[in-house]
Parts: C-alpha cells; sequence; structure tokens
C-alpha cells in the first residue's frame, strides 16, 4: 500500500492538480485546491521528504525525490515564501534537502546553502526573554519557532553548533521562572494569543500550550535529543526537569487513565490541575499522548529519569486501556490521525518492547488497509473540514505522503533515521 500510494503522487503536476477538498467535502460547496507549495503539509518539501526516506526500493524513489526538491527550489528562489519555521517556507525546503543529502550524499551545496540560511534567521529572529509573557506560541513552538529550526540546526550541528547553542539558551531561558500576568504567576511559555485563530475569544487571557507541536512538549524533545548527543548548554537538565514538571502536574486523568489537555486558558490555570474537567483530545502527534508521551520518554532516557519514562508509559496505557472505536480520530494523517498514532506507538515502543503495543499497531495498520480505495486519487482521503475523510490530500504531515511512510516503517518493522526529525520524535 506505501509503494502505491507513493507510484500515486510520483508526478509532480498531477499531485498538485489532485491535490484539493471536493465540491460535497468544501463549507461553500465549491471544489478548492489545497496543494501549498512550500509546505510540509501540502507541497514539494513534504512530498520530497517522504521520497527520499522511504526506505523501501529507495533507489527508484531518488529521482521523484528530486523532481520536488526541483519545484520547491523554484519557488524559494521566485521568492514567494517568508521565513516562518520548518513547516512553511525555506525552513520546509531545508529538512527536504537534509533528508535527500542522507539518502543519497548529494545537494551538499544546497544543503550549505541552507544552514547559512538558518544560521542567519537564528541571529535574526532571536528576541531576548523578557519579564512578561509571550506575544505568541510562535515564537517558540515546532510548527513556526525556533524549536523546530533547533531541530535542523541539531542535525547540522558541524556546521550550525553557535546557532544551535543560541536557541538552547533561548528555550532554557524559557523553561525556568514564572512570569506575572492579571496578578498571578504563570509559566514563561505563557502565549497571548489563543491556541487557533478564531479561538481569540474564549482565550482573553492567552494561553499555556502543552502540546508537541506548538507547546511545550516539543521544547522539552528537542532539549533531550541536543542531550544525548553531547550538545549541552549551562541549565539545560534543569529546564528539562522543570518542563517535565510541569506536563507532570498537568497530567489529569479519566476513568481511562491518564492524558493531557492540549492547553489550558487563564481560569484553567488559575484553577489547578485538580480542577481540570475538560475531556481528552484524540491522540495525535499535535496535542495529548502519544505525542507528549514521546517527550517525556526523550527526557527520561536522556536524562535516566524514570519517573518521566513512567508518565509516559502511564498516559499510552491510557490508549491500551480505551477501545479504539473511543479514540476519536477521524483522520489517517500523521498530524492527528491513524498514521501518526502508527508511527509514534512504534518510537515509544523501541525501548519497551511491549507486546500488546505491537498488537495494537498490527490493529491501526489493518485499519489504514481497509481504508484504501483505488478509485481516490491518493488511495485515502483526510479530513480538512467538517466532514471526516472526505478531501485529497497528498503531503507529509496533513496528507498521503504521510500515511506511505508511516506504513513503510512499519512494514519493514525498523525505525527509520531521518524522515520523522521534523516531528521531533527522534
Amino acid at each position: 500500500m506505501s509503494a502505491e500510494i507513493l507510484d500515486r503522487l510520483s508526478d509532480p503536476a498531477a499531485t498538485t492538480a489532485a491535490t484539493r477538498i471536493p465540491a460535497e467535502a468544501a463549507d461553500d460547496g465549491r471544489a478548492e485546491p489545497v496543494w501549498a507549495e512550500l509546505t510540509l503539509g501540502s507541497g514539494s518539501p513534504g512530498l520530497a521528504l517522504a521520497f527520499a526516506g522511504v526506505a523501501r526500493d529507495a533507489a527508484r524513489q531518488v529521482p521523484r525525490a528530486h523532481a520536488y526538491l526541483t519545484t520547491g527550489t523554484r519557488a524559494v528562489s521566485g521568492g514567494a515564501a517568508a521565513a516562518s519555521g520548518i513547516f512553511k517556507g525555506p525552513g520546509a525546503l531545508a529538512f527536504a534537502v537534509l533528508v535527500a543529502h542522507r539518502t543519497t550524499g548529494g545537494y551538499v551545496s544546497a544543503l550549505e546553502r541552507f544552514d547559512a540560511y538558518q544560521r542567519d534567521l537564528v541571529r535574526t529572529v532571536l528576541p531576548p526573554v523578557e519579564d512578561r509573557p509571550l506575544p505568541t506560541i510562535g515564537h517558540y513552538e515546532v510548527v513556526r519557532g525556533l524549536t523546530g529550526v533547533g531541530r535542523y540546526l541539531l542535525a547540522r550541528a558541524e556546521t550550525c553548533e553557535e546557532a544551535l547553542t543560541a536557541v538552547l539558551h533561548h528555550l532554557v531561558r524559557l523553561s525556568l521562572g514564572t512570569v506575572r500576568h492579571q496578578g498571578a504567576q504563570v509559566p514563561r511559555w505563557w502565549a497571548l494569543d489563543a491556541p487557533r485563530i478564531g479561538a481569540e475569544r474564549a482565550f482573553p487571557g492567552g494561553h499555556l500550550n502543552l502540546g508537541l507541536s506548538h507547546g511545550v512538549a516539543g521544547p522539552l524533545a528537542l532539549l533531550a535529543l541536543a542531550w544525548e548527543r553531547g550538545v549541552r548548554v549551562p541549565g539545560q537538565q534543569n529546564a528539562m526537569e522543570a518542563t517535565a514538571d510541569l506536563l507532570r502536574t498537568w497530567a489529569v486523568a479519566d476513568r481511562h487513565g491518564v492524558f493531557w489537555p492540549g492547553y489550558l486558558s487563564f481560569a484553567e490555570w488559575q484553577r489547578g490541575s485538580a480542577a481540570y474537567d475538560g475531556a481528552a483530545k484524540w491522540p495525535a502527534w499535535c496535542y495529548g499522548a502519544p505525542g507528549v508521551s514521546r517527550a517525556l520518554q526523550l527526557a527520561g532516557r536522556a536524562l535516566g529519569r524514570t519517573d518521566f519514562s513512567d508518565l509516559a508509559r502511564a498516559s499510552v496505557d491510557r490508549l491500551l486501556a480505551l477501545p479504539r472505536a473511543d479514540w476519536g480520530i477521524n483522520d489517517h494523517a500523521l498530524c492527528h490521525g491513524w498514521a501518526g498514532a502508527l508511527h509514534q506507538l512504534g518510537r515509544l515502543n523501541e525501548e519497551w518492547r511491549d507486546p500488546r503495543l505491537s498488537g495494537l499497531r498490527d490493529d491501526i495498520a489493518a485499519e489504514l488497509l481497509s481504508a484504501f480505495d483505488p478509485t481516490l486519487p491518493f488511495g485515502l482521503r483526510f479530513t480538512m473540514t467538517k466532514v471526516p475523510f472526505a478531501s485529497d490530500v497528498s503531503g507529509y504531515l496533513d496528507g498521503a505522503a504521510g500515511v506511505a511512510l508511516a506504513l513503510d516503517s512499519y512494514a519493514v518493522d525498523g525505525t527509520p533515521a531521518d524522515w520523522d526529525m521534523p516531528l521531533l520524535l527522534a
């Protein structure tokens, strides 16, 4: 199935044309293209990363990766994108070039240019840490912010160490201490924006984001990965412990076990974790388990803190106790769908070797296989609107390319070295 999906994605022009929300799924009843050129979500960098990162039949996939890299490079050269983290703009293409380089040994000069771009970006955007809440989570998060850039710099530490340590210093500062906000002390991670566009009225005092993609779990994962690779700055251990303790404080429970809220309003923060009465979100990379679980597992492994690893394990035990029909997943993608659950549980189980998780992954893989429809452009549909499983999306994070990668890794029973780096899973 992975190979079949990749075959369907092999032609850039056809893939671009077929990436759309069909009329029957669109809010206004009109078909809508959703190709976004310089993105990992649904654009050329994500497709290039998929073809360069796949384990099986790699030699056949390299020319396909090159075709998408060429398309993405033209867009960058044409000035079509501003700096916006690693999931959009030149930073997205940088990750695709990095994976292609590791696969082929080529693209050396292109990689050197992207190294310089990322180093310059850090020098340009790295702000001081002030004694007040942040204006936005986009400042530090994985998708748009410094944590994602830091993961690229860590992969290129031999040429980007100074910029990497600057990012780590910054994240350490944000991890430690509190700031005053509306008469209360809140973590330095506190941001004045809402967790999503359109929710501003529900978050008049800003929010604390706990997720891996947009919140504090992302910096925790980066600090842990850097620590394991011997890249360490003063205060890094304390910063990891403080962030893990914050996640431990907000690990709440329902009748199935431990979970994390995706984010907290100011009122929820003031009431405290014991009073939290919100429902658990569905299992995802972006929010909650197993994304946050992986960040805690990495921190526990880096520092030898079994309590962090035990908390990660408890959150996954909840998924084992919860019937899959009640997970609430209504998408196939890496970000918040079945492919993401399949792959993240595999990463977590590298250490635990729990046969129950292996069996659960078998069931999830079977779910994806049974959903394949050869009459669809990419074999699967995704949830981009209120209509579940209804949109033709091709990309890495949000679409078919990500499913192909997750199934490829599952099929070879291996752990990829490269393609999940942008997800901060390794």
